[in-house]
């Protein structure tokens, strides 16, 4: 181990010129600086994690898209009911908040369970597997508001739809 000021390469070939001046039988194979021993050293946990953080990602894109899919997809079976409900006098402002209502209550009931049994699942592995953390509070928060937010943004559109619309034409087309 040898601490420089300079270039730790250049000085690779005098460093083994001064080991064998001492000892000539003593082999130096390799010259590395310490970040390069660092690096090589952590490299597999540090692909590990990589690669489970892709999972994960894609774990919560495909959890995003089908959420998406899902309220977007009752909030436009709901089209007929908005048509009665302005045909018979209700603000968009209401009816807005039907079609947010209708999509969110689901949602966060369901983000409250799915939280509750990662919590309980991630308590078990912890007990399990070393160096798994039983609590996280910044992935659920994350993946929760990433969640919450698609749903928000899945049902805003029909909401706006449904509360711009003419009921008679909605009507109409159903």
């Amino acid at each position: 181990l040898v601490r420089t000021e300079g270039e730790p390469a250049a000085l690779a070939s005098a460093l083994r010129k001064q080991v064998w001046a001492v000892d000539p039988n003593q082999p130096v194979m390799k010259v590395e600086t310490m970040e390069q021993v660092i690096a090589n050293s952590i490299w597999r946990p540090r692909f590990s994690a990589w690669i489970f953080s892709v999972l994960t990602a894609t774990a919560l894109l495909m959890a995003a898209i089908g959420v998406y899919g899902v309220i977007a997809y009752t909030s436009a079976l709901r089209a007929r009911e908005i048509g009665i409900r302005v045909a018979l006098g209700a603000t968009p402002r209401h009816v807005a908040t039907v079609i947010l209502r209708g999509a969110m209550i689901p949602l966060v009931c369901g983000l409250g369970l799915s939280v509750l049994t990662a919590l309980l699942v991630s308590r078990l592995l912890a007990s399990l597997l070393y160096g798994i953390s039983n609590s996280d509070p910044l992935t659920y928060g994350g993946a929760a508001v990433v969640l919450l937010l698609t749903g928000l943004a899945a049902s805003a559109r029909p909401a706006w739809r449904a509360a711009t619309s003419d009921p008679l034409q909605t009507l109409r087309a159903e």
